[in-house]
This record gives structure tokens, C-alpha cells and sequence, in this order.
């Protein structure tokens, strides 16, 4: 509140020297309130799979990550690819007709890499156990198109994994960054039950806004939960042979996690008469705010029959975290297990020093012998 009096007060006085100023002021003021208030704990929970998976790495990769800059600029890399789409589709609102086309096409192909409704795209039940897992013979199959509408998530995953092998080899710090965080935010979209199937709001069973009440709703009065869930049940990290093989599974898994959420959330709703998918600006604010009277009913029943059943979206981040950090073990093996995230120094050209040490002195006392007379630079008496 205090930054909001702040700002408010240096757009009082803007508003009376420099109108359009204000203007522009005010805006970017609502962009980033809404922003921070719409999506900061869907990234909280992103940077939370990130901090767990760092912690079950093995040594000495575990030290090259859990150093403090290192762990936050990785975080940061983490929900890089949901800003990165968000900024595609606001220069997508403001662009000349002639950039339009290829941006539209550059934005939806952003938005595709988040998730994979695959229940959408093949008619056989889960486990999908026949499902193409390379993309060129998936689209031999069904087509391009449905992935274009569907998603290509596992594949997204599986590119930011060949990047971060590639800059680990080379010891590129800021690639390895790059597709660490993209790594880790593919990889734990495909977790996300409501990622990864045609039923990803409820729309189809009467549970409309399953996903906000999932994702945001719960994240936001469940913290300290959602923190403690995910620390349980370390294993030793496993390199894994096949990750697109692996990805797939791991889809299956999620998607296996709809059925007991929407069970849930049903019983949740009967229960309080309360509906989290009602098309009001008032709902979204009650999604966001834990204090919220109105809807605290829904969420401490949703809660409650969700740990009836497990408490599967737990599992779900739980999941995340021990898969990535197989994955970032994985690229570093592949890698050759290098022991810094930057190159190393490159040996330097062997110089002829000898030469150098002959020619310069040489130089200069042939210069001393040539330069010209002077007289002194002061008076005789």
C-alpha cells in the first residue's frame, strides 16, 4: 500500500505538469498491479519445483546450483516462458498489419508449448501406451493440426533439454540458464493435470474454473502445504535413458490425475453452493484473495476432499520436482559432467616472448641514438 500512495501521489503531480505523462504513468501502474496480482503464484509454484529439485541434486552439480545468485537467476529462468508468451501476445495487440501474421503465428506457437490435451487428439484410453512420442511420426498420424490446437509440451520439453546438454557442453552460462528455466517450466507444465487433457477447465463435467481453483485458488491459501508436500519422499536422483519416453509417461500420469480432482470439486460446490467458474470480474478477484469470505467455504471442502483422495495436485508438484531434478542430472552426465557453468579460460596463442625481448630494448636505443639535439630546458645564468 505504501509503494500505491507512493505512486499515486508522483502521478497527482504528473497529472498537472505533464498530462500525457500521466497517462502513460497510469498504465503501466494497472499493468503491473494486475500482472503481479493475476500471476505471481502460479509462478510461486514454479519456483518452488525449481528449489526442490536443486536440493535433491547430487554433488557437485547441486553446489554449482544452490549457490544463492545462482538459485535465484535459475528461478527467475523458470517462468521465463510464461512472460515470454504474455509479451508475444501484447506485441501481438500493437503491431503493424504486416508483422501481424507472423507474430500471430509466433505467439500461438509460445502458447502451444505449455500443454498437450492428448485425449483430444487420440481415441485410446489412458495410458496412451500407443501414442506417437516423436513429433514428425505423431504428425504422420493425426496431422499437424491438432497439435497446432492440442499443444506440443513434451516436445518443448524435450528441445529445452537438447539446449541445455548443448550450452552445458560448451560451458555458456547464459544458455544454460536460458534452457535450465525452460527445462523447468516445461517439465513441470506436464505435470499439471489441467495440462494435459481436452477437460482442461471442466468444461465438459460442469466443473467450469477447476483450473484457476487448482492452480491459483488453492496455491494461494495452501502455501505452507504445497511447500511441505513436495519436500517428502526424496529418492536418489536416476539419470534417465529415454526422456521423450519418459515425458509421456509422466502425461499419463497427470492426466490420470483429472478424474479424482474434478471428483472433488463437485463434492466441493454441493456442499457450499459456491461456483469458482462464474463469469465475473468479482469471482477472479475471490480466486485471488485467501481472505475472501466468500469463497472460503469452497476452498477449505475442496481441500479437504482433495486429501481425501490423496491430495493429487500435491503429487503432481511432487512429482515435478523429483522429474526435474532427473532431468537436469540427465543433461548434466550428457554433458561430460562439467564441474563450472562457464567455459573455461582458452589457453592462449604461444607468443614469441623471446623475439620481444630482444626487438623492444633494440628499439628503443636505436630511437635514443636518432632523436634529435635539444638544448636544455632552462636558462644559463
Amino acid at each position: 500500500m505504501r509503494r500505491l500512495r507512493i505512486a499515486n501521489c508522483g502521478l497527482r503531480i504528473a497529472r498537472r505538469r505533464f498530462p500525457s505523462v500521466a497517462l502513460i504513468l497510469a498504465a503501466g501502474l494497472l499493468a503491473v498491479t494486475f500482472a503481479t496480482a493475476a500471476f505471481a503464484w502460479v509462478d510461486r509454484t514454479h519456483q518452488l519445483i525449481v528449489e526442490e529439485a536443486v536440493a535433491r541434486l547430487p554433488e557437485p552439480l547441486r553446489g554449482l546450483l544452490a549457490n544463492p545468485a545462482a538459485l535465484e537467476r535459475l528461478k527467475k529462468a523458470a517462468i521465463e516462458p510464461d512472460a515470454r508468451r504474455k509479451r508475444l501476445e501484447k506485441e501481438l495487440t500493437t503491431a503493424p498489419p504486416d508483422r501481424r501474421e507472423a507474430l500471430r503465428k509466433q505467439a500461438a506457437e509460445e502458447k502451444n508449448r505449455h500443454y498437450l490435451d492428448i485425449d483430444a487428439i487420440t481415441q485410446e484410453p489412458p495410458p496412451f501406451a500407443h501414442f506417437p512420442h516423436e513429433r514428425k511420426a505423431a504428425e504422420k498420424e493425426f496431422g499437424a493440426k491438432p497439435f497446432e490446437e492440442h499443444g506440443t509440451v513434451p516436445w518443448a520439453a524435450e528441445e529445452a533439454l537438447d539446449n541445455l546438454v548443448a550450452a552445458m557442453t560448451g560451458g555458456q552460462s547464459d544458455d544454460i540458464f536460458r534452457a535450465a528455466g525452460d527445462l523447468a517450466h516445461f517439465a513441470a507444465d506436464l505435470h499439471v493435470p489441467f495440462h494435459v487433457s481436452k477437460n482442461f477447465n471442466g468444461q465438459f463435467t460442469g466443473n467450469d474454473g477447476i483450473h484457476r481453483a487448482v492452480e491459483i485458488g488453492l496455491s494461494v491459501r495452501n502455501d505452507p502445504f504445497y511447500a511441505a508436500e513436495v519436500r517428502k519422499g526424496h529418492t536418489e536422483v536416476a539419470y534417465i535413458e529415454s526422456a521423450r519416453d519418459a515425458f509421456f509417461e509422466w502425461i499419463a500420469q497427470a492426466n490420470a490425475r483429472v478424474a479424482p480432482i474434478l471428483e472433488a470439486d463437485t463434492a466441493a460446490r454441493k456442499a457450499t453452493g459456491y461456483n469458482p467458474g462464474a463469469k465475473s470480474k468479482e469471482i477472479e478477484q475471490e480466486t485471488e484473495d485467501p481472505a475472501n469470505e466468500k469463497s472460503k467455504p469452497y476452498y477449505a471442502a475442496l481441500t479437504k476432499e482433495l486429501e481425501a483422495r490423496g491430495s493429487p495436485e500435491a503429487a503432481a508438484m511432487r512429482d515435478a520436482a523429483t522429474h526435474l531434478a532427473q532431468l537436469y542430472y540427465t543433461a548434466w552426465v550428457r554433458a561430460g559432467k562439467p564441474d563450472s557453468l562457464s567455459a573455461a579460460p582458452t589457453t592462449p596463442e604461444p607468443s614469441n616472448f623471446s623475439a620481444y625481448v630482444i626487438l623492444i630494448p633494440s628499439a628503443i636505443l636505436l630511437a635514443l641514438l636518432l632523436w634529435p639535439r635539444r638544448k636544455p630546458f632552462f636558462r644559463e645564468p
